[in-house]
């Protein structure tokens, strides 16, 4: 992550109340969005409402933008007990089906 990257992040976590301030892992500015990364559709939700609130927040910082876009990151790019990129082979990122809790979805990962 760059600096300017890292700064952004910075700056967000601190708009943000505790514990999403720390499931926010990545942030970066796309044309007028600000798009942020998060580690749980959980935490996803919660941006998404607090997206209005941390838009004004930013306003002196980034008076351009006109968006915040929640995102959340794949499971396969969090390693198991931190939040960082995971570079390891194709196998260490599947997600056994049995972590699947929708019975409809299961079903159709198991289609060949």
């Amino acid at each position: 992550m760059s600096r300017q990257q890292q700064r952004l992040l910075d700056q967000v976590r601190s708009l943000l109340p505790q514990p999403l301030a720390e499931h926010c892992l990545h942030a970066r500015i796309q044309d007028r969005r600000l798009i942020l990364h998060v580690d749980s559709p959980a935490w996803h939700s919660r941006l998404r409402f607090l997206a209005p609130q941390l838009l004004h927040g930013l306003r002196n910082l980034a008076p351009h933008l006109e968006q915040v876009v929640p995102r959340v990151l794949p499971p396969h790019t969090l390693q198991h007990g931190d939040r960082k990129a995971n570079g390891g082979n194709a196998s260490s990122r599947r997600i056994p089906l049995s972590a699947i809790a929708d019975d409809d979805l299961r079903a159709l990962l198991r289609k060949p």
